[in-house]
């Protein structure tokens, strides 16, 4: 019998045999050249990933190829290539790599992650039956009682800095109420501060190239007392947060503690008319499963397009006029704005559009897998290759979108209307293929109404310091899989008393 030794140099040297036969056989796209053995692990892990693929993009092209180990990897930086391999050819390139980390920290059960198959189809089943387009109108009741809540606390806190954890607030309230039928106060909550501590989780495992468990999976099996194995020391500590994040509010739903007008007694109710009892328990698993990441996508996502938004008006006090104009012609000033009011203003509808592609929520989208060998354009793409999309550098791509660092909702207008001629931001934001986000529609309703809701009550303005000069509010995008801009410097001011009245007005 091998040496584990023994067995390890054995699968190098027949890694290595592979790679070089399959390079004298087939032509490869271009990419920068990796070391012996590792290949390009070191070019993956950069603070700004998706700045250093673009410029990776302008010497070799749409299509980058790297390798880490025996992980063959394209890096994509075109809307047409993306389109083309994850939309056209999504029979190939629906599936999702496998991550050693995902399933030490307990996240392997993230519906975003999972490759595709049955558990996949499962989980997005439940989480569609809840969140389609036809049915996320049934939530606006509960999304308008959360923005107006948010709106009350804007008002008491206005004139100092923006707490922009009143964003998350706003969100985190929204879901958790949707989704558990939980009530939600403040940002202590303890349901929230362990899904805030375990999205922390997968921000940090998300870093391409950090953990090199994903590409050598050998390591899982190092014990963790060996110096140096941070992967599983770092396992070690996050499971059990993840755990809690997913098990406790399901389980007070289960148990009867919570409202039952709420996605997940729906989803109860249902299983129990279940016979199989097998059947049933797998059931619960993947509503407890779809539950879960539910609440962190839709957070964290538009938690990022919010800041964005904030950040892109405290700079464009222009566009916020713009806004307005709108917004009174439609509205007027003896309400607030509704979902009624959606296709009536496209100019609000334009500037979400800009948060979702000036920010870019999500920037280097989630990686695809492809199941099968591929050729595009004369080069090889072998299966088990890992798709990762450059959303950021699609959506700062000067020909589709001039001056792409300047926020302008401008671009997407045209004669008054949105100008379906220009690309919409969400046909890359939120996915590709199979893979498209399930809980878009959902986003995007309150998101909008947000945005209608603060530029019709407030004015947002840059932050002033100790000396009363305003902060510059250019934010920068930082993160991993999810990022967010900053700094965060600006502040609100009511833009009348009338909005005012308006505001107080919903807590009646």
């Amino acid at each position: 019998m091998l040496s584990p030794v023994a067995a390890i140099v054995l699968a190098i040297l027949s890694t290595a045999i592979l790679i070089l036969r399959r390079k004298r056989l087939h032509t490869l796209p271009p990419g920068p050249r990796g070391w012996p053995f590792i290949g390009n692990l070191f070019d993956l892990h950069q603070e700004f990933p998706w700045i250093t693929y673009s410029k990776w993009s302008k010497t070799y092209g749409d299509i980058v190829f790297l390798r880490v180990v025996s992980t063959p990897l394209l890096i994509v930086s075109s809307a047409d290539v993306a389109l083309e391999l994850m939309d056209k050819r999504s029979a190939i390139y629906s599936s999702r790599p496998t991550s050693i980390m995902d399933v030490m920290t307990g996240w392997d059960f993230n519906v975003s992650f999972i490759p595709y198959g049955q558990q996949w189809r499962n989980i997005r089943r439940k989480i569609h039956e809840h969140f389609h387009q036809m049915i996320t109108p049934s939530y606006r009741d509960k999304q308008t009682k959360h923005v107006h809540a948010f709106l009350r606390q804007c008002l008491a806190g206005q004139e100092r800095q923006f707490n922009h954890k009143l964003i998350r607030q706003l969100l985190a309230a929204t879901i958790m109420d949707i989704i558990y039928g939980i009530k939600i106060k403040d940002m202590d909550n303890d349901y929230i501060t362990t899904v805030v501590k375990s999205l922390e989780v997968l921000g940090e495992i998300k870093q391409p190239g950090k953990y090199w468990v994903d590409y050598m999976p050998f390591l899982q099996y190092v014990p963790q007392w060996v110096p140096r194995n941070t992967s599983a020391k770092f396992a070690a500590h996050s499971r059990p947060i993840v755990e809690k994040m997913l098990n406790r509010p399901f389980n007070a739903v289960r148990n009867g503690e919570t409202s039952n007008n709420c996605v997940a007694a729906s989803m109860l109710a249902k299983i129990e008319l279940q016979p199989d009892v097998e059947r049933r328990r797998e059931e619960e698993i993947h509503a407890k499963h779809a539950a879960g990441i539910i609440y962190a996508a839709a957070v964290e996502t538009t938690f990022s397009v919010l800041q964005a938004f904030f950040c892109g008006m405290a700079m464009s006090p222009d566009i916020q006029k713009r806004a307005r104009q709108e917004l009174d012609s439609v509205v007027g000033p003896e309400r607030l704005p509704t979902y009624d009011d959606q296709d009536h203003l496209p100019y609000v509808q334009a500037i979400f559009m800009e948060c979702l592609r000036w920010m870019t929520t999500v920037p280097l989208g989630v990686p695809h897998s492809a199941t099968q060998d591929d050729y595009y354009n004369g080069y090889f793409i072998p299966s088990g290759t890992i798709i990762i999309p450059n959303a950021w550098h699609i959506l700062h791509n000067p020909e589709e979108y001039p001056e792409p660092d300047k926020f302008n909702p401008d671009r997407f207008i045209k004669d008054g209307v949105i100008n379906p001629m220009i690309r919409d931001p969400a046909a890359i934001a939120f996915g590709f293929g199979r893979r498209i986000c399930p809980g878009r529609h959902f986003a995007k309703d309150t998101a909008f109404l947000a945005i209608a809701s603060i530029l019709h009550t407030f004015d947002i303005k840059p932050s002033i310091d100790e000396n009363g000069h305003e902060l510059d509010p250019t934010p920068q995008l930082h993160g991993s899989i999810i990022s967010f801009p900053s700094p965060l410097n600006y502040r609100l001011k009511s833009r009348s008393e009338g909005a005012e009245k308006l505001i107080r007005a919903t807590e009646l």
